[in-house]
């Protein structure tokens, strides 16, 4: 059995490889929002400000006028069904080599009695194998991965930041594709079992079989988005009160694919990642407004990929043919958050709320976040931070989060950040200079 836990790994470090860039759901893998539940709208700093809402450039504090994020690194795997525990103890079984097994035996058997021996054999371990498949069946898999790099110089006249950000949002899904040709091998098993004479043909037809021509296995399908650009704010005098208004025009390269890890993967050797890749570029831009008020309160909006995409999936007919749009699209479209935060000298409290759903990239549902997050600042030098994120669409989405922060002198930020539930984990490390 050639399908192992390891390979998953594997593939899912091949799909985060590519130079990608995560937009679905909303948001990023930055250590900061991460450990405050995902908030980032209206709390940033210049170092977040292309990632959440450019406007934040403006609204930054008089003392910031340099900000480099350096790198953000991140990864999420949900894993709600055990589907890697499922495969791992489908391997430990072993039930497709003892099929591979039983079949050689039959091969060999010299005489009717041992072919009925080894037919019975067959007949036991096409059971076990299709009964684990199917408890295999229908388990999702989702793994996000990415990284950025920033840097920002704040200013209410007039602030700028260049990023890149890199990242993967991929999922998978366990499909039990052979039932049909099983039950047909079961039942000539059957018959041989019965009367290897007689059945001739039965027993020639399970003595042929190849396990190699099993297809089921994971559907891999997700996106990774590449993305280069910069942020511009300015902050202007509206009715005597300061508005800070932001854009990110930004350069966007999109993968999508849509492969598949088959039971026995030796078999899928000639395919290679551009059979099932799809290619696109495109230019696109965020918007975004902040406001700061005199009792320490900050309010931001922004919208994200203000110019809708759709995508289409595409798969090769053939190994090393062109690939071909399969009739399945994927929509990016605006993304719309509203937030809100308050802080003094020593903690900040900041609420974020998507005003619209976020397709997913792979085999997930929407998503519709509610974040809330808290932050404690002892003296500049350590941060202590906690939130809770809410799926609207999905309770069983909610997440809980903590993280640390280091930043002795107020200039070197080194931040932490864990987040997760009962069936998903993600954690992110970023390393950066504020001054």
């Amino acid at each position: 059995m050639s399908f192992k836990p390891h390979k998953l790994a594997a593939t899912a470090a091949l799909l985060m490889s590519s130079s990608v860039a995560l937009a679905i759901p909303f948001g990023s893998f930055d250590s900061r929002s991460m450990a405050m539940g995902g908030a980032g709208v209206a709390v940033g700093g210049a170092d977040a400000a292309p990632l959440f809402n450019p406007a934040l450039l403006s609204v930054a504090q008089d003392k910031d006028d340099f900000a480099l994020i350096l790198p953000t690194i991140g990864v999420r795997i949900a894993d709600p069904d055990k589907l890697l525990d499922s495969i791992d103890q489908f391997q430990k079984n072993d039930y497709i080599g003892q099929l591979n097994t039983a079949i050689t035996n039959l091969n060999a058997a010299a005489t009717p009695a041992a072919a009925t021996i080894a037919a019975q054999q067959v007949s036991t371990a096409i059971t076990n194998v299709s009964n684990q498949l199917t408890t295999l069946s229908n388990k999702p898999i989702a793994v996000d991965g990415g990284v950025a790099t920033v840097v920002g110089l704040p200013s209410k006249k007039f602030g700028v930041a260049f990023y890149a950000n890199a990242a993967v949002a991929t999922g998978g899904l366990f499909k039990y594709n052979d039932a049909t040709q099983l039950g047909t091998l079961a039942n000539n098993s059957q018959l041989c079992a019965t009367d290897p004479t007689v059945n001739a043909n039965a027993c020639t037809a399970v003595k042929n079989f190849q396990t190699t021509s099993l297809t089921s296995g994971i559907n891999f399908k997700g996106v990774a988005l590449g993305e280069f650009g910069f942020s511009l704010s300015r902050e202007f005098n509206i009715a005597e009160h300061g508005v800070a208004f932001g854009i990110t025009p930004k350069i966007v390269k999109a993968q999508l694919f849509d492969a598949q890890l088959k039971v026995n993967s030796s078999n899928q050797s000639n395919v290679t990642g551009a059979d099932y890749l799809a290619e696109y570029s495109f230019v696109n831009f965020d918007l975004g407004v902040a406001k700061n008020y005199s009792n320490g309160w900050r309010t931001g909006f922004v919208v994200k990929n203000v110019i809708p995409q759709t995508l289409d999936f595409k798969k090769a007919p053939t190994p090393g043919a062109t690939p071909v749009a399969t009739g399945e699209q994927l929509s990016l479209k605006p993304q719309a958050r509203i937030g809100v935060s308050h802080a003094n000298s020593w903690s900040t409290v900041a609420l974020d709320v998507d005003m619209t759903r976020n397709d997913p990239a792979g085999f997930e549902n929407s998503t519709q976040y509610v974040a809330l997050g808290g932050e404690l600042n002892a003296w500049d030098w350590a941060q202590l931070r906690a939130g809770y994120r809410v799926d609207m669409v999905n309770s069983e989405r909610n997440v809980t989060s903590v993280g640390l922060g280091f930043s002795p002198f107020g200039v070197v930020h080194a931040d932490l950040a864990v987040a997760g539930n009962a069936t998903e984990i993600g954690a992110s490390f970023q390393l950066g200079v504020h001054f």
